[in-house]
């Protein structure tokens, strides 16, 4: 009787591995109308996909056109940013997780093996001798368990973990995306800072001439003290920037150090002083390519795809699993008996919840819940991406349209500025109006690097958002 009971459970085994094992839901819509086209500048051309980012080692290098200088300072951040090495590690984690799951597939074996000796020692009265009576034994056995995945959890759990391995590479390279940007961002506005510099010491300079030529004119009683005490604010007004600007330049620089994983001052330089020529905007493409080039999407898609291999896992787990168990037992009292003397016994057993306090129906509910939460996150990311393309497409349209107007702003005021000094010269005008014409430049002059700078920095970000390289 009970060899024809292991006989039934064993093909039991057998029969119920072939059945057809639970599968996550497939197709599964996403709960957001994608526009067919962006608002601005749409074209229906898709982007080239960056098919080398879904391997570790695959990051393709920007194309600087000659800023080697900037291309130094992200290599040398990919390299050695704290912010890369933690999530390397992360994906060393996911690497172990997919192992440990692994092996789940396979049998657990296992041996033991020890001895153990025992005395006796015996006084029959007072004074007398004793005897001793000693024995020793050596034991010993092998043992094995396995629990057939008849139902898929197992395998439902690997391809989750596996999914998750994929994320974390894709996390990796969005964040070497983003750093990449982040650090010519910063390069762009230090660049920024030292051309306002050389314009503001230039702008100092001339108001230390113009100090000096009207004392020379008060001197000569052709001009008036209060032109004197104007000049001087104004040559005060200029040269109060120069603290700000040197700590901005210092606090950018320390950011850069920072991101480039280092706190050296003198590993992290920024020599350039002209900000990079404008260059041609990246294909636009439809919001849908969005999906297959941003790599945060593709993160969170995936752990979507793995919230819902764990459902099947949990679902799986509701049902009986099978096992298998052998065990091999030696005993001796002399060691080159020890495996003379065995016995061994093979089990096989179903084995079944029947009563959990809702324990099992509650993580699949809890799983149910996490896959929704992860749903609706790819979302998110996607609204995301659509906005922050949108922010910088319109950023960019506008920001042109106002470096425009500026600089013919900054036309208007130096055509101000002549018939000021004019006027002033022949005794028409006081000093204040041509003083008003000359800080007005020197503020646009100052105003229209900053504005350049910023529209720079939004084409850069256009490729961030699209999930595009950029190249300078």
């Amino acid at each position: 009787m009970k060899k024809n009971l292991l006989l039934i459970i064993l093909i039991g085994i057998v029969v119920f591995s072939g059945c057809k094992t639970f599968e996550p839901e497939k197709n599964q819509s996403l709960p957001l109308s994608l526009p067919e086209n962006f608002s601005i500048g749409h074209d229906n051309s898709k982007p080239k996909v960056n098919q080398s980012i879904v391997k570790e080692s695959g990051f393709q290098e920007y194309d600087f056109h000659g800023h080697d200088e900037l291309k130094t300072l992200i290599q040398k951040a990919l390299k050695n940013n704290f912010d890369l090495k933690i999530l390397k590690a992360r994906i060393a984690q996911a690497k172990a997780m997919v192992t440990k799951e692994e092996a789940a597939f396979f049998p657990d074996l296992g041996f033991s093996f020890g001895g153990q000796k025992k005395g006796v020692n015996v006084k029959k009265y007072y004074n007398a001798s004793s005897t001793y009576n000693g024995s020793h034994s050596w034991d010993g056995a092998l043992s094995g368990s396995y629990t057939a995945d008849v139902w898929g959890e197992t395998g439902a759990k690997e391809e989750a973990q596996k999914l998750k391995l994929e994320a974390a590479i894709w996390d990796l390279e969005e964040s070497k995306i983003e750093l990449a940007t982040t650090i010519a961002q910063i390069w762009i506005d230090i660049i920024a800072v030292k051309n306002r510099k050389q314009i503001l010491s230039s702008q100092i300079k001339n108001n230390n001439t113009l100090l000096e030529l009207q004392k020379l004119r008060f001197l000569n009683g052709r001009a008036k003290a209060l032109d004197v005490s104007q000049q001087h604010e104004a040559l005060a007004q200029a040269s109060s920037q120069v603290p700000l600007l040197e700590k901005q330049e210092r606090i950018l620089l320390n950011t850069l150090l920072f991101l480039s994983g280092t706190t050296l001052v003198d590993d992290v330089q920024v020599n350039t002083t002209k900000l990079p020529e404008i260059i041609p905007l990246p294909e636009i493409g439809i919001p849908l390519n969005l999906l297959e080039n941003r790599s945060d999407i593709q993160a969170a898609r995936l752990r979507l795809f793995s919230s819902q291999w764990h459902i099947t896992a949990a679902e799986a787990d509701l049902l009986p699993s099978f096992n298998l168990t052998a065990q091999a037992l030696f005993s001796s009292g002399k060691l080159d008996l020890l495996f003379q003397n065995w016995m061994a016994t093979l089990t096989a057993s179903i084995a079944g919840p029947i009563f959990d306090g809702g324990f099992r129906k509650a993580e699949v509910k809890r799983v149910t819940a996490v896959a929704k939460e992860q749903l609706n996150i790819y979302a998110m990311l996607v609204a995301k991406a659509i906005q922050e393309t949108e922010n910088s497409l319109v950023t960019i349209q506008k920001q042109a349209a106002y470096i425009k107007l500026l600089e013919q702003e900054l036309e208007a005021v130096r055509l101000t500025l002549k018939d000021a000094r004019i006027q002033y010269q022949n005794g028409q005008s006081s000093y204040l109006n041509y003083l008003i014409a000359w800080t007005g430049i020197e503020r646009l002059e100052r105003q229209l690097v900053n504005e350049r700078a910023a529209y720079l920095k939004e084409r850069i970000e256009l490729h961030r958002a699209l999930g595009l390289h950029f190249g300078l």
